[in-house]
């Protein structure tokens, strides 16, 4: 794939710095892909900044040729680290005013930075840009059977006010999306990915992030995708204990954003959500053996959050 060099501009440094921030593991064939959607952006000022903790060198030296070629690369190799560490290394290494994550196995669409950083210097008190997006198999061809909150949540690009879009996303689902379909100010998510309430989220990084965005600032929804959602047998979603780990960390959202009490005013609403989240907990409590739960979580912790939710729902009134 690289024996075709990409061109590349020299880049505007009057327009604000944008990091594009790409973590990998075990995935070169599909790092690549997204790695050339990444050089491949119309906006002339972004960093792409590569962190690769891989079991091998297959990443590296695929990835040596673009190095050599683009001086908005930084390719970093940090072995011996769990997904989420390589997650917030490359967090921490970014330079620009602005993020967007790109998930190694999914793709940019052109003019999707430019697109959203033009939103960005347009329209005041917007905390992060976020669109549609094409939903792709594992050979990148498109898949139209997908659940309702993958595919277009709105028909016109549409500005929501950060309380009420904090809300739907807690009620319905993350229409935001995943880290790669959003933009955002490195100021306003603070020094880590996925904090919420001083807590620190795992599997649901992004939500935990989108929910302290929009606790500050609006957010706007584009109608046009601007980046593909790759749905395959590997991914990190298909794993038993991240699902498991998603179901408490998704039961946490909850009592944090009762804690907060800013996008819920109606304790009914939320007990309500609480009550269904206890439910699917349950669920996966009796489904699974014991030692798979104990591996995947702290049980003392677990069960101290069940307690906490449990007691919170019977009173919320």
């Amino acid at each position: 794939m690289t024996d075709k060099p990409m061109t590349h501009t020299a880049p505007d440094s009057t327009l604000p710095l944008v990091s594009i921030l790409l973590p990998t593991h075990n995935r070169p064939d599909y790092a690549e892909l997204a790695l050339r959607s990444a050089l491949a952006q119309t906006y002339p000022n972004v960093e792409v900044v590569v962190s690769d903790n891989g079991d091998d060198e297959r990443t590296a030296e695929r990835f040596a040729p673009y190095v050599a070629h683009y001086p908005q690369l930084r390719y970093l190799r940090i072995g011996s680290c769990s997904p989420v560490e390589n997650f917030q290394h490359c967090y921490s290494q970014a330079r620009g005013d602005y993020i967007n994550f790109l998930m190694d196995d999914d793709l940019f669409h052109p003019n999707k930075i430019a697109t959203m950083m033009h939103v960005m210097q347009t329209q005041p008190n917007v905390g992060l840009v976020t669109s549609c997006r094409h939903i792709i198999d594992g050979n990148g061809n498109p898949i139209a059977d997908v659940p309702a909150y993958l595919g277009r949540a709105f028909d016109t690009d549409t500005r929501i006010d950060g309380r009420s879009l904090g809300m739907h996303l807690c009620a319905v689902g993350n229409i935001v999306g995943e880290p790669t379909t959003a933009l955002f100010r490195k100021s306003d998510a603070g020094p880590q990915f996925g904090m919420y309430m001083g807590n620190r989220y795992g599997v649901g990084t992004d939500m935990a992030t989108w929910l302290t965005l929009l606790s500050r600032k609006d957010g706007v929804y584009l109608k046009d995708a601007y980046s593909s959602f790759r749905i395959h047998a590997s991914q990190d979603q298909r794993i038993t204990r991240t699902q498991i780990i998603g179901q408490f960390e998704g039961l946490q959202l909850l009592c944090d954003v009762w804690d907060q009490r800013y996008f819920f005013e109606s304790a009914p609403a939320l007990r309500g959500l609480l009550g269904s989240r206890l439910t699917d907990v349950a669920a996966l409590l009796s489904r699974l053996p014991a030692e798979v739960l104990r591996e995947a979580v702290d049980m003392e912790r677990a069960v101290a959050l069940i307690r906490r939710a449990t007691v919170l729902m019977l009173q919320l009134e």
